[in-house]
């Protein structure tokens, strides 16, 4: 029998596209499993391009001592970056057809073994429509080349009981699965009954011909999988208390005003640190929200930008300052003019700027109040004199020391009485 893979409705892809843009934002990552392991223990990403994401076989994974912390993460709605998988000791791909960008996915995946990362493969990964491409296609990393999706009813065959990799491994079913060939320089770990490939290693790349994902339903597969990713880690990747970490934690002291974004999962508000091999790169963006200029990092981090490299703990601060109008702008009739009074949260720059208004400046060097004289030119200076009205739109911008800008927008009706 020959399983086509599921194609997502109208509505779920809807769905999947706006959670992207969300994703890609931030990072991909949906929550954390565990983290009750001893310091330097494996962190483990398992991928799959549903929403689902493999939960039964993070079950298996997690109930490990050496295990820290499972993530999830959709490849169908964002594709992570090396600098992401980076923080993770072991990265399973349990792959479909609907990988959001499959040459993107592969370069990640290549970038982050030839950094020392840890790669388990299953499934439709080994399918020759639904494949990773990019760099870890034409560079050779993987242990299978592509070939059909059989979908096979079959279980564990022979094996190599010697390797390391199938060490505890007594069980191993499956009904959806791919029918690859060995790939130059791999190694064949192991076969299924039926006489077709199941597990081959190449480099750090372990592959089995199972998918082992959640969303077809219970019963496609079952067995030892979770220790074969295990084991994969184990061998192929430093011992767990040699995995050297760095951890770097953000402080944002202002939450309402803003989120922090950044590499390992930060997304602070909630999300506020994370571990990092060392010596390997992160970085942190912030975005304000509205009635707030982002201020700067300070810390580890200086100015509006920040990259790190993580050969220590680190840690950033972000500062977020408020800006907003007080109360109604006041008119001077007399004169024709008007007065704004905006509040702002610590020193900065206050420019107001407009097509009909006088640019204005004011640099306040404390929190407080702070008024600006909102005058007409060009036309409406003209309209205000020959009709006694002229009505005028002004940006007011607001930029703290080392920060960016915020702008508010408002408009307001001149009027002169002679």
């Amino acid at each position: 029998m020959v399983r086509a893979t599921r194609q997502k409705s109208a509505a779920q892809m809807a769905v999947h596209i706006a959670l992207g843009v969300i994703a890609a934002m931030a990072v991909v990552l949906l929550f954390s499993a565990r983290a009750d392991a001893s310091p330097g223990a494996y962190r483990v990403l398992l991928t799959e391009p549903y929403e689902e994401g493999p939960h039964e076989l993070g079950a298996q994974i997690a109930a490990f001592p050496d295990v820290a912390a499972i993530d999830y993460a959709d490849t169908s709605v964002a594709t992570p970056t090396a600098a992401q998988l980076s923080s993770y000791d072991v990265v399973v791909s349990v792959g479909d057809s609907s990988y959001l960008d499959r040459e993107a996915w592969g370069n990640s995946l290549a970038d982050y073994i030839d950094g020392g990362g840890v790669v388990v493969q299953a499934g439709y990964d080994s399918w020759e429509d639904a494949f990773p491409e990019g760099r870890f296609a034409s560079g050779g990393y993987a242990p299978f080349i592509p070939g059909n999706n059989g979908n096979n009813l079959t279980s564990l065959g022979e094996f190599d009981a010697s390797s390391p990799l199938m060490q505890g491994i007594t069980t191993l079913a499956t009904e959806d699965n791919t029918e690859p060939e060995l790939a130059p320089g791999a190694v064949l770990i192991a076969k299924w009954e039926n006489g077709l490939n199941a597990i081959a290693v190449k480099g750090r790349v372990v592959t089995t011909t199972a998918w082992i994902g959640d969303d077809y339903g219970p019963g496609i597969w079952s067995g030892d999988y979770g220790r074969l990713v295990v084991n994969a880690v184990r061998t192929l990747g430093p011992p767990a208390a040699a995995v050297a970490k760095a951890r770097l934690s953000v402080t944002n002291a202002n939450p309402a005003g803003g989120t922090v974004f950044g590499s390992g999962g930060i997304s602070c508000g909630s999300v506020c640190s994370a571990d990092f091999v060392q010596s390997v790169s992160a970085s942190l963006s912030a975005t304000a929200n509205p009635g707030f200029a982002f201020a700067g990092f300070s810390g580890a981090c200086t100015g509006v930008t920040c990259s790190l490299t993580m050969d220590s703990a680190k840690a950033v601060s972000a500062n977020f300052t408020s800006v907003g109008f007080k109360k109604k702008v006041k008119l001077n009739k007399k004169k024709g003019t008007a007065q704004v009074s905006v509040n702002v949260g610590g020193p900065g720059v206050l420019t107001l700027t407009g097509k009909k208004v006088k640019k204005r400046q004011n640099a306040p060097i404390a929190a407080g109040t702070v008024k600006m004289v909102i005058a007409a030119k060009g036309q409406a200076a003209k309209a205000l004199k020959n009709k006694g009205k002229a009505k005028v739109k002004f940006n007011l911008s607001f930029t703290p020391p080392s920060g960016t800008p915020a702008t508010l927008t408002k408009s307001v009706v001149l009027k002169l009485i002679g």
